[in-house]
């Protein structure tokens, strides 16, 4: 750091960038550094005003604890239309999660809804007291078929119960290049039944790392409306975010269910200060397999388990989990169990993994 310290001005962006977000990364904040860092990138704001480097120097910001100059750029760059995924704005709604304030929320949604013109962002909008005009801007592709499913859904049910919210889905899924990645039919059934044989008690939450559309969170509160037991789930990208409360609000289980935005290494503190140690009773993953195993760990290091606690981790076969398998079976205190199905509505076999931890 002190022979970067000493030539940060002399750093291309790609340079400046990279090496605060390894810096971040590692959890390595030297003060001094990330001062450098941010004096260069503030005098030559129009230089990193490009992707990657924008999104990765404000994410790196943040987590080097400078939450108000990451802040300060995300509304520059925003308000220039430089960022070009949805994360950012995630990011940025994860940090307004700690000051609650409603009108910067619904500036972002706005932001938002100008790059990715979704009608879940507009209705997140509404809710606060804004009509959304409609942007002029082209939908990103990755996001039409999202898109089309939200329309799909409120055209044929509109308000609507949660067991019909699930079919509907199930049903745009089946056409021809509508497959949803989500945990349906075989893995249902296993997610239910885990989830009745370990009994929550009043003070423990259930966990789902990546909401996507918010098919396993309707199924979840479904299963547990009757206790009100909470249910948490965690998404890094904001569109699906909205679209998730959408479809928790169309089938009115959105006073037990609540989307977070933010990844677990992010937005895991503001669950133990929410919830508190030992809250989390049960928990289930089907977000990115490769960072299984780091996630189980920062839920261990946050002390977030509760005694017992269930863990369901879907894919672990396809796209697969093997370093978080792996781990999970050298660890003779804790029971595992893989489970061989077939994929929701394909013809390949993968694997649902059920874990009883016993700490």
């Amino acid at each position: 750091s002190a022979c970067s310290l000493r030539r940060v001005s002399e750093l291309s962006v790609q340079d400046i960038t990279t090496t605060s977000w390894s810096f971040a990364q590692l959890s390595m904040h030297d003060d001094p550094l990330f001062e450098a860092i941010a004096t260069e990138v503030t005098a030559n704001l129009d230089a990193f005003a490009v992707e990657p480097s924008a999104s990765m120097l404000t994410w790196s910001l943040w987590k080097a604890g400078l939450s108000d100059l990451s802040l300060e750029l995300f509304q520059h760059w925003a308000a220039e239309e430089v960022f070009t995924q949805p994360e950012p704005f995630g990011l940025a709604l994860l940090d307004n999660e700690w000051w609650k304030d409603m009108s910067l929320e619904l500036e972002i949604l706005r932001q938002l809804h100008a790059v990715f013109p979704v009608r879940s962002i507009q209705v997140a909008m509404a809710k606060l007291g804004l009509q959304a005009s409609m942007p002029l801007t082209v939908l990103h592709a990755g996001l039409q078929k999202i898109a089309a499913l939200v329309d799909a859904v409120e055209a044929e049910l509109g308000a609507s119960s949660p067991h019909e919210i699930l079919a509907a889905c199930e049903r745009f899924a089946r056409h021809k290049g509508q497959w949803l990645k989500v945990a349906g039919l075989e893995k249902a059934e296993i997610l239910e039944s885990a989830l009745e044989g370990r009994r929550l008690r009043a003070t423990e939450v259930v966990l789902e790392f990546g909401v996507f559309i918010g098919y396993t969170a309707v199924r979840l509160g479904a299963a547990l409306e009757t206790s009100a037991t909470p249910v948490l789930s965690l998404e890094v990208n904001p569109v699906h975010i909205c679209v998730a409360r959408h479809f928790l609000d169309l089938c009115s289980l959105a006073h037990i269910c609540e989307v977070k935005p933010g990844q677990a290494k992010d937005a895991l503190s503001l669950l133990t200060e929410e919830f508190g140690c030992g809250s989390a009773g049960f928990c289930f993953m089907d977000h990115r397999g490769t960072i299984f195993h780091q996630d189980f760990k920062l839920i261990e290091s946050h002390r977030l388990f509760a005694d017992r606690a269930r863990f369901i981790a879907d894919n672990t076969l396809n796209p697969g989990a093997p370093i978080f398998l792996w781990e999970r079976f050298q660890q003779p205190q804790h029971t595992t169990t893989c489970l061989a199905i077939t994929e929701f509505l394909a013809e390949h076999e993968d694997w649902t993994s059920m874990s009883d931890l016993d700490f």
